[in-house]
């Protein structure tokens, strides 16, 4: 509780209100604030039923209360068996991260659409972290239909507990092929009985997922309902696709650190869609960092800052008028605390696309943005990640797909669709391995998660995680230089077409020169001034 901002409130016995603005100091009653803020509006106590509304100004000015911004907030909450104010025990408190500012979920009737769901039934399997790959038939479609909304289908607590998060993906037989879909997707669907194999590693050979690239929706640990603005829908069963099945895979990651063995549950999306078609076709794009071990946060360092740039050169594929987002999921893992989607336009800098000062892994939104942003051809979009490593006890923490691996990726929703649908960026592996001396390494694959061993130098052999953490040296010196550059170094950029699979290659990429960085608006800066000189 310590730095919370904290509002007590009741009915007495004698049938009066009492209230108090205050701040947690620590393990100890909270202190009652110098301003009183908060304000009891009304309130009733009847049967055992305490009811309360309470307000307060967004943004008080006031350092012992917490600003309630757009982005996610913590609440805590707890109740005391009578009007004293002391310890109310752990059974009777709770905590939830909520967006109590974010943009409503845009309007639909679901009862005039139609729907269908792509699910897997089965035992979780036994191991800390997997990512299971299911294939998926749509409906046979005539002529193009719109995708208005996507949902998730969690069946039970374990379904909620275990599912990490999922992404489902479009499935196209590659150019050039004298095969069908059906020929080359039909024997491993769901609904033949053949409930999928591990994404990566040994049982990925058993299924066809390398042709399924292109990303359709993603959802994570937290997640609600994504809704379409009414205007916008994603298309399926158009042109040389209508009239024939499409497939799906399913890539679900099972986060099970317990190891545990028999938990069955249902996990998967249930898509909605509709023939009334709406005026403009929206796609979706992944921004961030590529997910490999050049993202590489130091032992026992707090607000470490990884970036993934989208390339200028990639936007000036855009529509001369531009893109529009509407939504954004800013992803990362357990060491995530800060998340931006930043927009420049030459050197300027434009307001945040999206930002998460308070990020929660357990909280992950696809989120309607408050105001749509239009991206021009030749703007830059970086995603940057601030992450925290000190709860690894002085291991550091690496790019990668486990829970306590990291990723600084983003998957923004816009229109009109556009070809290319990943505008990554990283430092090319080879050069990362030199900055650590590394001469020699081989990638390798353990329980199905793509691994690092290094093989030279010998004072550094062994795996990746273990060698750069405990055996390398990091001096001061190195950890100043080696943050510096990441940061703002040159990165390698990719923009890449999953279902073409075309991809423009651009080097050197990091931040616009002469930068002139976007400052939130800061009401409370004068009144704070004000009280700093006095």
């Amino acid at each position: 509780m310590t730095g919370a901002d904290i509002f007590i409130a009741g009915v007495g016995n004698d049938g009066q209100p009492y209230f108090s603005d205050r701040i947690g100091v620590g393990f100890t009653t909270p202190k009652i604030d110098d301003n009183q803020d908060w304000i009891l509006l009304n309130s009733s106590e009847t049967n055992g039923l305490t009811y309360l509304k309470f307000s307060r100004l967004l943004d008080t000015c006031d350092d012992e209360d917490y600003p309630i911004t757009m982005d996610t907030n913590r609440l805590i909450w707890a109740m005391g068996s009578s009007d004293a104010i002391e310890y109310h025990t752990s059974e009777r408190r709770g905590a939830r991260s909520i967006s109590l500012l974010g943009a409503p979920t845009p309007d639909i009737n679901l009862d005039q659409m139609m729907y269908w769901d792509m699910t897997v039934d089965m035992a979780m399997p036994a191991q800390s972290t997997i990512y299971w790959c299911s294939f998926h038939k749509g409906p046979i479609l005539d002529y193009k239909h719109h995708i208005v909304a996507f949902d998730a289908v969690l069946d039970n607590e374990m379904a909620l507990t275990h599912t990490h998060h999922y992404i489902l993906y479009n499935c196209y037989v590659p150019a050039g092929s004298n095969s069908t879909a059906d020929e080359v997707f039909g024997n491993y669907t769901v609904d033949v009985g053949h409930n999928g194999n591990e994404c990566y590693g040994p049982g990925s050979s058993q299924i066809p997922n390398q042709y399924c690239k292109e990303y359709l929706f993603v959802w994570a640990k937290g997640g609600k309902m994504m809704v379409f603005p009414e205007n916008v829908g994603y298309p399926i069963s158009e042109g040389s696709d209508a009239g024939i099945h499409q497939y799906y895979m399913l890539e679900i990651h099972y986060d099970n650190v317990d190891e545990l063995s028999g938990p069955s549950f249902k996990t998967g999306t249930r898509v909605y869609y509709t023939d009334n078609l709406r005026p403009i076709d929206a796609g979706l794009m992944t921004i961030g960092h590529q997910v490999d071990v050049s993202l590489t946060v130091p032992p026992n360092t707090q607000d470490y800052v990884v970036v993934g740039h989208c390339s200028p050169t990639c936007t000036l594929l855009l529509p001369l008028a531009g893109v529009t987002i509407f939504n954004a999921l800013l992803h990362s893992h357990l060491a995530g605390r800060v998340l931006r989607l930043r927009h420049f336009r030459g050197n300027i800098e434009l307001p945040w696309i999206d930002n998460e000062e308070h990020y929660d892994f357990d909280y992950q939104q696809n989120k309607h943005l408050s105001t749509e942003v239009r991206i021009l051809p030749g703007d830059q979009i970086t995603y940057e990640c601030t992450y925290d490593s000190t709860w690894k006890n002085g291991s550091i923490v690496s790019g990668g797909m486990t829970t306590i691996d990291e990723m600084c990726e983003s998957f923004i929703w816009y229109y009109p669709k556009n070809s290319f649908d990943h505008c990554i960026s990283h430092t090319e592996i080879r050069s990362h391995m030199s900055d650590f001396g590394v001469t020699g390494y081989r990638r390798e694959t353990s329980s199905g998660i793509p691994k690092y061993v290094i093989t030279a130098p010998e004072s550094l052999v062994g795996d990746y995680d273990d060698s750069i953490s405990f055996k390398f040296n990091w001096t001061s010196e190195f950890q100043a230089e080696y943050t510096q550059k990441r940061q703002f170094g040159g990165h390698q950029a990719f923009c890449i077409s999953e279902k073409t699979g075309q991809s423009i290659t651009v080097p050197n990429q990091r931040y616009p020169d002469n930068l002139v960085e976007y400052v939130p608006y800061d009401r409370c800066a004068k009144k704070k001034n004000v009280r700093a000189q006095a």
